[in-house]
């Protein structure tokens, strides 16, 4: 997994090639939208709400695949699939590989965006 970059690069330079204006305002929603939802991903951890937990993973994991952040999509699966287990020690790692994978993709979409 560690091979894979931030973005997508194949994704990434269709995008910048044929839709970029478009995809600045799509990294811009995220980087506006998203900490929320990470945000609610922990607190359905810590509460131990684990059929919010899944729900909220699966629906991270199908808007990261939307930007091409294939290393978060599968940080979600993983937190989708130790949540549908209901293992809080599993999710608890997953989350924070998440929240990490995350960190990078607003950092890369930050830079791309300014």
């Amino acid at each position: 997994m560690n091979a894979q970059e931030v973005i997508n690069k194949d994704w990434l330079a269709t995008m910048s090639a044929t839709k970029k204006d478009f995809l600045i305002k799509l990294f811009n929603v995220f980087l506006r939208d998203e900490p929320a939802r990470v945000h609610k991903i922990r607190a359905a951890l810590e509460s131990e709400e684990m059929d919010e937990l899944k729900y909220l993973a699966h629906s991270l994991k199908g808007a990261a695949a939307t930007m091409g952040a294939d290393r978060v999509r599968e940080a979600c699966l993983r937190l989708e699939y130790s949540a549908r287990d209901g293992n809080r020690e599993e999710s608890m790692q997953n989350l924070l590989l998440l929240e990490d994978e995350m960190k990078q993709v607003y950092d890369f979409m930050s830079k791309y965006v300014n």
